[in-house]
């Protein structure tokens, strides 16, 4: 029940993680910053948004290498908070290229979860939005 528990808690919190990050990316603390580094974070961002819905439905059916992923997305969301209280542009840019990094392994390793979901017969009809809107960014 530990394992279901953790997937619970990972899933629920990854809307508000991915959220804080998005906030946290759209407006640069570094002034050399550049846009395409930015909208490819904010896409990044949203792809793992809408990941996250499907997988909330049912987290029971995030992979151990989705939970895993998210896990890595947290730790380097709070080392980029830490960097950004110690006020440190070594290790905030360091942080950042790892974020980006940490959300393109978790949107590969929760994408086949979310699809999987998607695509099963006995999908809950409270999914067909979320799955959509999944569907629209993959094609």
């Amino acid at each position: 029940m530990k394992g279901a528990d953790e997937r619970l808690v990972y899933v629920k919190t990854a809307l508000s993680l991915v959220t804080l990050t998005a906030l946290c990316l759209a407006t640069p603390a570094m002034a050399d910053e550049t846009l395409t580094s930015a909208a490819q974070s904010s896409v990044a961002n949203e792809q793992l948004r809408k990941e996250m819905i499907v997988l909330q439905s049912d987290p029971e059916q995030a992979s151990e290498a989705c939970i895993t992923a998210m896990k890595e997305l947290h730790d380097t969301q709070a080392k980029i908070s830490a960097a950004e209280e110690r006020s440190s542009s070594a290790d905030l840019t360091v942080a950042k290229d790892v974020l980006e990094s940490d959300y393109e392994n978790a949107i590969e390793m929760c994408g086949p979860d979310a699809r999987r979901l998607c695509t099963a017969q006995d999908r809950p009809a409270k999914l067909a939005q979320a799955c959509a809107a999944l569907k629209s960014e993959t094609d």
